[in-house]
């Protein structure tokens, strides 16, 4: 399909132009979307290759205000080089394009390959070229209206040299402090989307002092624990395990201060409390980029599991994109059978319709 103009939108009645976001209470440019007060949320949409316009048609009809989409710096085997593919910026335009149609603001994600090996955290050249293709990629598109934020890196994972969580923290926030310099060096304001390390975990947040740019907003994935959220994805997560869960099935040993206990609302609120903390102490916006279960978790956990995410994200104000819409069938919201063999869809699938009711849904009241 030919890329959608900003005429054509025009022409179609749809707003292109972008009132101001809020961040850390002050409106700033870059739209209408605020992240604080759950202002954000929406769904995980996937790549930037593989999305029409009649997924944009069912997108905008969950009355979702935000796709979270992946856009890939390609590199190749043997070099210390990124780059960005003419496809993928060509797919990049369209999807903006079709977004912009829709009245879909798009969250873009840098999915940099190797940044989760101790060779790229080593490797100078590499994290120049990181912060270097930032740059190019805001001189392409960080003008475009239809986009509510740039997040850096999908789940930074440094390395923890002496074995200390602040070791990891500041080699990434050196790193993403140069590539927020080069960012802004382009008179682009947009929201830059932070996600701590640890995977973007809560505890990559701990004793974390916030980055000098006000228009930060910080972001957690939250899939604790993966015992549960991943049980038979691979072979790691071998388990059956019901949401919630017993003390018997010793969850929560990899956390010294809590150690094994069951899991239910209250326990993965306290498994959140560093974000919260976070927040609390330094009254920024809160984005969830990622959460969910998968959907063969036993006796309806599924439900149950995300029932008490959206509640705690409730409570606390925080704005949050579902994984996903319409992608891997694990995931998928409106596909109800614990049965994998199953991939039919529906609207009216529990979890689907427990989505629906928050994204129609007044925002919280920020806390």
């Amino acid at each position: 399909m030919n890329s959608i103009t900003r005429r054509q939108a025009l022409n179609l009645g749809v707003s292109v132009a972008a009132s101001p976001l809020i961040a850390h209470g002050r409106e700033v440019a870059g739209g209408a979307l605020s992240y604080a007060n759950q202002g954000i949320r929406g769904f995980v949409i996937g790549r930037v290759r593989n999305r029409d316009i009649t997924y944009f048609d069912a997108l905008a009809n969950t009355g979702a205000k935000v796709g979270r989409i992946f856009f890939s710096f390609t590199k190749c085997r043997d070099c210390d080089r990124y780059g960005r593919a003419f496809e993928d910026i060509d797919s990049l335009k369209r999807i903006l394009d079709l977004a912009r149609v829709r009245g879909i603001r798009l969250v873009v994600v840098g999915d940099f390959p190797g940044t989760n090996r101790v060779e790229f955290w080593g490797n100078a050249a590499l994290r120049e070229s990181f912060v270097e293709n930032w740059q190019l990629f805001s001189r392409t598109f960080g003008n475009d209206s239809v986009i509510a934020g740039l997040d850096l890196l999908n789940e930074p994972n440094p390395p923890w040299p002496s074995g200390k969580l602040e070791d990891a923290q500041g080699l990434w926030r050196d790193l993403a402090g140069q590539a927020i310099d080069v960012i802004r060096g382009e008179q682009i304001s947009l929201p830059i989307i932070f996600e701590g390390v640890a995977g973007g975990s809560s505890m990559g947040l701990r004793n974390f002092a916030p980055m000098r740019d006000s228009n930060v907003v910080y972001s957690i994935h939250h899939y604790t624990p993966h015992d549960i959220t991943h049980q038979h994805v691979n072979a790691a997560w071998t388990r059956t395990i019901p949401y919630p869960a017993g003390p018997e099935w010793e969850l929560g040993k990899w956390d010294v201060e809590l150690g094994v206990a069951a899991w239910t609302r209250q326990r993965m609120e306290l498994d959140l409390r560093d974000v919260i903390s976070f927040q609390r102490q330094h009254k920024v916006p809160i984005y969830v980029g990622e959460f969910s279960c998968v959907r063969w978790a036993p006796n309806r956990s599924r439900e149950r599991y995300i029932a008490d995410c959206l509640a705690i994200f409730r409570k606390f104000g925080w704005s949050w994109t579902y994984h996903e819409f319409r992608g891997w069938p694990g995931w998928d919201a409106e596909i109800d059978s614990e049965d994998r063999t199953v991939t039919k869809r529906s609207i009216d699938a529990p979890v689907m319709k427990m989505l629906l009711a928050e994204l129609v849904g007044p925002p919280s009241v920020f806390k």
